[in-house]
Parts: structure tokens; sequence; C-alpha cells
């Protein structure tokens, strides 16, 4: 910074610390301000470290790296996105050629020039496991997942794959154990049946009748996924206390997965934009040339939108190239003339090219337009400071502070080298103005085109209506089975029985032949007594054997069979989440930027995890019995 520059920003900086004093203002020494710090600047600093880098000259590289993030810094970029994934590229390419050292230096350059490079990160870990220094490789894993969300593009990804799998695996395990109750209530089920074909047409026409009822979606043409939520609506009634519960809880959950799903994706979509990609690079201060190259086609579609020409505005005046900045604030101020943002922008590349009347005039139509923005009177001062109007600067600032005291102590505390505040632009002013670009049929020429978004649609989906018919079919049934309720299954040998089973005046809970053979204890000889207990290992065996091979498929199926059923839930989505990430992994939303050889450490450990589920839940099931 120059001698003036210097002195202008300490005579500032007195004015705003003592507003109250007054005094003739001594003007400062020409000659004028020192050029911008453009974008070529660190371009050549990064020659300069990729030929200290190729010759193994670890002390040059280092100097030179300082220098590109010093002259990055002034500039207002703090992550040289582009620059970092290239030194990704290097690093790979060295440790092909057997070169460890220097990848290892590159992939910790690629971290300093962005530290949200979780390419960097993530292979930088890599490479160490490969070389055998597993304690290093371990440390740095801490660091990897902060990287992984530090920047907006990977959490989106990040938090996108956490909803899918999850999503998945609640629509998984709603089903799975819709499946298992139905196993599990099948004697109390079929007991019913038999009793409602020997009212009906006599005992022969149970079968019939059971294929009827639960093939009558199946005959209909529905899905699977629809017969398995008929089958609940079934179930619904012989279910009580946490079955129940989970079984409504997971009907109506189910229901709202689709327009989840749909959620997920169209933000997706919309963050996709360019103009949202171009708001976030500035918000995040990253330098990355795709979001520059995303605006350009944007203009090309949407050349009546003051939004692209403020952006490719600002773009053009990070890089200092001072004619394309104005050119693209005169392009947004001819659409809209009304926002102050591009009067305020283009008065301070005025400002920056020393044009310091236009910046001033620039300057005085933003606060005619909004004149309770404290930046405008803020820049407004250092441009009068600058054409020596030092009565008009200590009047601008002290409008400044009257407006917002916290921002403007916040900008004098820490000036940056232009000394000018740029005015805002807000992530939510960008999705706004997608969000109205995508109501116009040319957005479809753009990435981030997405429908609108209509709640009352997407609730009147059959996939959203189609859980909850399900649910409120289940509830009708068990309401109106009074003439027949759903039978119970007896305290002492676990046989189902219901009313038509039972004399009257037998106590309840327990099934007509314990109650005639253990309560009344009538001579019915050793024959029946030998019968039920036959019975009974046969309905252990045939339990046991149920819920072994079902839990081969099905892991949790044993908490279930053994009336835990909240664990088994539970145990259920934790494997059915593993497996997802195992599966769908990240082919959806990817948080890495570059391609990746090889199975990913994150998939291996979601594969071991499932794995694990799988063997504890078999192992339980196996171990134990579920009879009476």
């Amino acid at each position: 910074m120059s001698f003036r520059s210097t002195a202008l920003l300490f005579s500032f900086l007195a004015v705003l610390l003592l507003p109250a004093q007054g005094g003739a203002q001594t003007p400062p020494q020409p000659p004028g301000p020192a050029p911008p710090v453009t974008r070529s600047l660190y371009r050549g600093h990064w020659f300069a470290f990729l030929n200290a880098h190729l010759e193994d000259d670890a002390r040059g590289a280092a100097t030179a790296l300082a220098e590109m993030r010093k002259a990055a810094r002034t500039v207002g970029v703090r992550r040289l996105s582009d620059f970092s994934r290239t030194l990704v590229h290097e690093a790979r390419k060295a440790e092909s050629l057997g070169k460890g050292e220097r990848a290892a230096r590159a992939y910790d350059a690629a971290l300093q020039l962005d530290d949200g490079n979780f390419d960097a990160a993530a292979e930088r870990i890599a490479s160490l496991f490969r070389s055998g220094a597993y304690p290093e490789g371990l440390r740095r894993v801490p660091e990897a997942i902060a990287t992984l969300l530090r920047i907006r593009e990977s959490r989106l990804s990040v938090f996108s794959s956490l909803a899918v799998w999850g999503g998945l695996a609640l629509g998984a395990t709603v089903l799975a154990g819709i499946v298992i109750l139905l196993l599990r209530h099948r004697a109390r089920l079929s007991h019913d049946l038999r009793e409602l074909a020997r009212r009906l047409a006599g005992r022969s026409a149970a079968v019939p009748l059971a294929l009827l009822i639960f093939g009558l979606p199946i005959a209909s043409g529905l899905g699977p996924v629809w017969v398995v939520l008929y089958w609940g609506a079934l179930v619904f009634a012989y279910t009580s206390g946490t079955e129940r519960a989970l079984l409504v809880g997971g009907m109506l959950a189910l229901g709202l997965l689709a327009p989840f799903f749909a959620a997920v994706g169209r933000e997706n979509i919309i963050q996709r934009s360019p103009l949202y990609v171009a708001a976030v690079d500035l918000d995040e201060r990253r330098e990355d040339q795709s979001a520059e190259d995303g605006l350009q086609q944007a203009a090309t579609v949407f050349r009546d939108d003051p939004d692209v020409w403020f952006l490719l505005g600002r773009f053009a005046e990070r890089r200092g190239d001072f004619q394309g900045a104005i050119g693209a604030y005169d392009r947004a101020i001819q659409v809209d003339s009304r926002d102050y943002r591009h009067f305020v922008s283009r008065g301070n590349v005025y400002f920056l090219d020393s044009d310091f009347p236009s910046a001033i005039r620039d300057y005085r139509v933003a606060a005619d337009r909004a004149p309770d923005a404290p930046e405008i009177h803020y820049n407004l001062a250092f441009a009068l400071g600058e054409a020596y109007d030092f009565p008009g600067q200590r009047a601008a600032v002290a409008r400044a502070r009257q407006l917002d005291p916290q921002r403007v102590r916040q900008w004098t505390e820490s000036p940056t080298l232009q000394r000018v505040i740029a005015p805002s632009y807000g992530l939510d002013r960008a999705r706004g103005r997608v969000e109205r670009w995508n109501s116009q049929a040319r957005s479809r020429r753009l990435p981030g085109h997405a429908a609108p978004y209509r709640i009352e649609q997407v609730l009147l989906s059959p996939l959203v209506l189609g859980p909850w018919a399900a649910l409120l079919l289940g509830v009708l049934i068990a309401r109106n089975r009074t003439r027949m309720p759903p039978s119970e299954p007896c305290a002492r040998c676990g046989a189902p029985y219901c009313g038509y089973c039972k004399r009257y005046g037998d106590p309840p809970l327990y099934c007509a032949t314990c109650v005639r053979l253990h309560l009344r204890r009538e001579d019915a000889g050793i024959q029946a007594h030998v019968a039920q207990a036959d019975e009974v290992r046969r309905r252990t065996r045939s339990d046991n054997r149920v819920c072994r091979l079902l839990s081969l498929l099905l892991p949790g199926t044993h908490r279930f069979f053994t009336e835990r059923s909240l664990a088994g839930a539970v145990l259920l989505l934790l494997f059915f989440l593993a497996l997802a990430a195992f599966l769908v992994g990240h082919r959806l939303f990817d948080p890495r930027q570059l391609a990746v050889e090889g199975w990913r450490l994150s998939v291996l450990v979601a594969a071991l995890a499932a794995l694990a589920i799988w063997l504890v839940a078999n192992f339980s099931a196996w171990r134990e019995s579920h009879g009476s």
C-alpha cells in the first residue's frame, strides 16, 4: 500500500474513532494509490511454486506457496479451488512414479490452497495408509471430516447421501417389520381364517378364503410394496403396545418419504444453478473458474436479469478487469436502475481506478435509492477523503455509524486492501432468483432447473396416500371387528383361541384345552396331556424355524418374536442403513470432485457394519428358542 493510501486510511480511522472532534485536516501527499493486486500476480507465484515443487525444492515451494496465498488474500480470495485440484492430480501422478515425498508435499499444498478440498485430505490419508504410516493417517481423520463439512457443496452432498440412506433404510425397515409381524402372528391369523371359513362355508373353505384375502392385491396387479402394505393393514388388528406404535409411526413416515426424497433432489438441483454456484463462490471466497463459466452461460439465456450482470461484474472486479466490471455493472443498471448494489459496485471500481468523482457520483445515487445502507456512506467517506472533502467525509462517517455502528466498527478494525466495502449478495436472494428462473421455460437450458414445488400435489401422490390409506384400512378393520375379535394367544401354551373356541364362563387368558386340563382338571387321560405337549413342541419348532430362516434375510426378527419390537426395529434400521450406504454409496451425491479408483473406505466400513449387525442378530436367533 502506498504512503498516500496509508495516510488516508489512518486519517479515516481517526475520524471514526473521534467523531465529535473537528478541525482542519491536512491533505495527504501524492502519489496516487497502488494498482490493485490481480489474479495474474498469484498465478505468477503458482508457476514459481510448480518449478520449485517439480525440482523437489521444498523451501522454495513453501515460499512461493506462502506468497501465492498472501496475494490471493489481498483480493479477497480465501480458497484457490482450481489450483488445489490441479495439485491433487499432480500428487497422484507423483505417487504413480514412486515419488512419495513429492506427493505428500503436493497434497499438503492442496489443502493449504483450499482447506475445503476433501479430495486432498482423503488422498493424503490413503497415501499414509499405503506407506504404512497408520498412526499419522488415523491422526488426520478428524481433520479430514472437518474438511468434508467445511464448504457448502460438500456439506450438501454428505447430508443428501445420509438422507437418502436413512430414507431407504426407514422404508425397508417398515416393510420388513410388516413381514415379520405377519409371520409372528401367523397362527392367530390362521385360526381366525378357519373360524371365518367354518361360519361361512365350512372348514374346507379356509385355504381358498386365505388365498382370496391375502392375494387380492396381487390379483389386482399391484406391486410388492403395495402388497406388503395391504398385509400390514390386515395384521394391524393383531398388534398392540409397542408393535402397534411402531406400525403406525412407520406407515406415517413411509408416506412422507416421497416428498422428503423430492425435497432433497430438488435442493441439489437448485444448488447446481449457475447463479447459486456463483453466490456460494463469493460467499466462501473461492476462486473456481467453473462458477464464472456458468455465469457466462446464464448471461446468454437471461440477458434481462440484473443479478447475472451484477455477479459477472463482481468476478471481473476480483480478477482485476475493471473495464469488464464497469461494463457488467452498466448492463445491470440498464436492466434494473432501482437496485443500489449496482451503483455501489460500480462506484467501488471507479474508486479502485482512482476516478473519485465518478465514484462519489455513484455512491450518492446509491444513497438516494437506499439511504439506510451503511456501506454506501462508509464507501462515500473514503471517496470524499480522497477528494479532500473532509467535512463531507465526517458527515458520511457519522451517518454510517448512526445506521449500524457495529458493522462500521468491524469494517474499521479489519480493513481490506481495497478499503471500500462490496455490497453483499445473499444466498437467499440467489435462491429466490433461481426459483423465478425455474418458472420460465428457458431455464431448462441451464443447470439447476427444477419444476415448481407444490406441496398439495406432492401430498396427493399415490406414494404418499398409499401408506396412509393402508394405515387407515388397518385402523378401520381393527375397530370394526367387534362381532369377531382377533384371537389371542393362550397365556399357558401359546395356542390361539377366540370366543367361539371356549365355553361360556371359562376363565380369560387361557384356551379351552388349558382350562379343561389344568384349571378344571377334568379326567381327560394321559393322551390329552401328551397331545398338548406335542402341540407345544410343534409350535416351538415352527417358530424357531421361521424366526431363524427369516433372520438370514431380516436381522432383528428374533427381537420381534421375543416381544422386543423396539430393539428389533432399531437393529433392522441400522442394518438397512449400513446396507444402503454400501449399495448406494455416493452414486447420487458425491462429495469427491475427482474420480476415485477402487473401493472407498466409507463403503468398506458400511459393508463391515452391515456384516457385524447380521452376525450379531443371527447369533441371537440361533442361540435362543422362541417357543411357549
